[in-house]
């Protein structure tokens, strides 16, 4: 009798150990934005734990420059996507698409926050509404706004000081400049020259580095955080030189 109870025992904490890591390692779910246009905000949700489930989405969208919340609205993510169905995306009913009349928020560069289950999308998006002309602050010594001329569209990505983005270069740049975030990028200086005043969604970078895997048409923007430059992602942005 002591032997069954005690095998009993064993089999019942053995099922709490299994039942306590399956919590444990659960795969928590994921979001991503995939397009912004003048128009709307597209993207996609997914929990592999519940593979044929239609999730909720926490979309927030605030001005840059002052962190107003112009925009909180939450929606399902259960349009169809082949896309996502060709990547084992449970049966790809997770895309998600937002209308937004971005005229009624006035000109300005935005960004575009997401969630899922209380977790971060893995990319953040930024929009600019309305020319760049009109977004630009004057400059402070003539009053007069810089002239901008489109480079058209380049890959943006992000790296931070941590040794997995500059190893042992850390702040340190090709230029010999310090890195800053918000102000350095790196670049092809083939395609980019040294020095050149660069407006990306809004924010203008001064091209001081160049990354051993930028080349051509690609930018890596420089971030304090490894988080934050993971948060970036790769983007496709269309990009402006900006001359005095």
């Amino acid at each position: 009798m002591k032997l069954k109870h005690l095998l009993t025992g064993i089999i019942m904490a053995a099922a709490f150990t299994v039942s306590s890591a399956l919590t444990v390692f659960a795969a928590p779910a994921k979001g991503r934005f995939e397009e912004v246009t003048s128009q709307t905000i597209s993207g996609w949700a997914y929990d592999s734990d519940e593979p044929d489930q239609a999730l909720n989405v926490h979309i927030v969208i605030k001005k840059e420059t002052t962190g107003e919340e112009v925009l909180n609205e939450r929606l399902s993510a259960g349009e169809f996507r082949k896309n996502l169905l060709d990547d084992r995306k449970g049966n790809g009913n997770h895309g998600f698409t937002l209308n937004v009349d971005w005229a009624s928020f006035g000109d300005g560069v935005y960004v575009i926050e997401g969630s899922v289950d209380g977790r971060a999308f893995s990319n953040t998006r930024t929009y600019t509404n309305g020319t760049p002309e009109a977004v630009m602050e004057p400059d402070a010594a003539s009053s007069t706004v810089p002239q901008l001329q489109s480079l058209g569209i380049f890959k943006t990505t992000g790296y931070c000081p941590c040794k997995s983005c500059s190893g042992s270069w850390g702040r340190h740049t090709s230029t010999g400049a310090v890195a800053t975030a918000r102000h350095t990028i790196a670049v092809d200086p083939s395609v980019v020259p040294y020095g050149s005043k660069i407006m990306i969604n809004g924010t203008v970078y001064t091209a001081e580095d160049k990354g051993g895997g930028v080349r051509g048409r690609h930018i890596d923007i420089f971030y304090d955080t490894h988080a934050e430059s993971k948060h970036h992602g790769v983007q496709n942005t269309e990009v402006f030189l900006v001359r005095a």
